[in-house]
């Protein structure tokens, strides 16, 4: 990549989807005018960008990039995108371009290279503590870590801790927010907001205007717990400590921000069978690989409820309003196994269901369940009664509507919690599981009764 201008890039100003076509259209167009366009952009308006594009011309763009600004632009793409880029780069390349981004993005970037590409860039790179985040599961607090930290003596005073904060400024960690109060063998003994410490007497000792007993986190605390205790307790910043409470690295609230944001997308994604690390612009076949499992487990899921059918071809051919109401009871059945879905893999995420109240939240989504079928189920029958002139065939449906409403809320309760208990992630996992019960169970109940009752 070729180095350019020492410009600063200039605080964020924005690219709206105009501004993204305009950059687009240079780089068609008038290369010569990238530099221009991209010099003011934030970093992650130029990430925007390069996902914006196919992977040929994402390394054209990054040759009008000043060479300082790659590390950040890494950091802000999306993780298909950066893989793709950082696959073209050299571990020499990769390593100055991260060599100035915080120790927690470093440690990012690196743990996701390849093995031998990973041992170079380690090998190059002259930060120890990046070195040292490298080695973390990015699924723990250890992997949400950065080193970058203010740590004071328990002993110093307010005056001196704000003398030493005017004087390194410019070498100080970013969002300071809390002072980490060490001993001498530098435990965490407490901690200090700037707002609070700014409002204390200069000669008072930090020992006697801390917070004492601050919460804290080992590195191998699971990055889910990290993200409830700041969501709890709206906190800032955080201490990492080690086995010994001596003080390794802070996390901050923008790193855990962007686990919940990342987090929701991955769910999202992954409800649809879909990875949420997959490149737009990546290879044809690459796509396909990774969408077509999703698709043949609900393959397998259809060829079920289509086998439930088969058994009743012979009613459905005698009474075809079979064929024509099945498809109601089997979706009103998943729209409300949906709702219970949700609540429950909500419930579960905060940590809100356990063995003292799981059978009375059990009772009470099928005592709901049960009530809303029968309530849908009256209207229906009503309708059907009315419409076929065939209040046998009404009593038929109104029975299987709250039968499929009864599953609806067992599946969409007890198939999370099950999930859970496997280990697995059930806002993932449990959806198609149980629209799965709602269709079988919905066609079977309707279509069994029919046969029984009305041939």
């Amino acid at each position: 990549m070729t180095q350019h201008s020492n410009t600063e890039l200039k605080p964020h100003v924005g690219l709206d989807e105009a501004g993204i076509a305009e950059v687009l259209q240079a780089l068609q167009e008038q290369p010569e005018a990238l530099d221009a366009l991209l010099t003011p952009l934030h970093p992650a308006d130029i990430a925007d960008v390069l996902e914006s594009l196919p992977r040929a011309d994402r390394r054209v763009l990054l040759e009008h990039i000043d060479q300082e600004h790659v590390g950040d632009i890494l950091a802000e793409l999306n993780d298909g995108v950066r893989e793709d880029l950082l696959a073209e780069m050299t571990p020499r390349e990769v390593a100055q371009a991260v060599e100035e981004l915080e120790s927690d993005d470093k440690a990012d970037i690196v743990q996701e290279l390849e093995g031998d590409q990973q041992k170079a860039v380690l090998r190059i790179l002259r930060d120890k503590d990046s070195k040292k985040l490298a080695t973390y599961d990015p699924e723990t607090a250890g992997g949400l870590m950065q080193a970058e930290v203010f740590a004071a003596r328990r002993t110093s005073t307010v005056g001196d801790v704000l003398k030493q904060i005017r004087k390194d400024s410019g070498d100080l960690p970013e969002n300071i927010g809390t002072i980490f109060v060490t001993t001498s063998k530098n435990e965490l003994v407490g901690t200090v907001s700037i707002p609070r410490l700014v409002k204390q007497p200069l000669r008072a000792k930090l020992e006697d205007v801390m917070r004492e007993d601050p919460l804290k986190f080992t590195p191998e605390a699971p990055q889910k717990d990290v993200v409830d205790v700041f969501e709890k307790y709206d906190m800032h910043n955080c201490a990492v400590v080690d086995d010994k409470n001596r003080l390794l690295g802070r996390i901050t609230i923008d790193d855990v921000l962007d686990v919940v944001l990342e987090d929701r997308e991955r769910e999202a994604y992954r409800a649809a069978g879909l990875d949420e690390t997959e490149d737009l612009f990546a290879p044809l076949h690459e796509t396909a690989w990774h969408r077509f499992p999703w698709l043949v487990l609900n393959l397998f899921t259809a060829i079920l409820a289509s086998i439930v059918i088969a058994f009743f071809d012979d009613a459905i051919a005698q009474l075809v309003a079979l064929a024509v109401l099945m498809p109601i009871v089997a979706s009103m059945g998943g729209n409300a196994a949906t709702q219970t879905l949700t609540v429950t893999v909500r419930a579960l995420s905060a940590k809100q269901i356990n063995s003292k109240n799981a059978w009375y939240l059990l009772r009470k989504e099928v005592l709901v369940g049960s009530l809303n079928g029968l309530l849908l189920a009256l209207g229906l029958a009503a309708i059907t009664g009315v419409f076929y002139n065939n209040w046998s065939l009404a009593g038929v449906i109104l029975a299987a509507t709250v039968a499929n409403h009864l599953f609806a809320a067992l599946a969409g309760y007890l198939i999370p919690i099950l999930l859970k208990k496997l280990g697995k992630d059930p806002a993932i996992s449990a959806g198609v599981l149980v629209t799965t019960v709602t269709d079988v169970g919905g066609f079977f109940v309707f279509l069994g009764l029919g046969a029984y009752f009305l041939l």
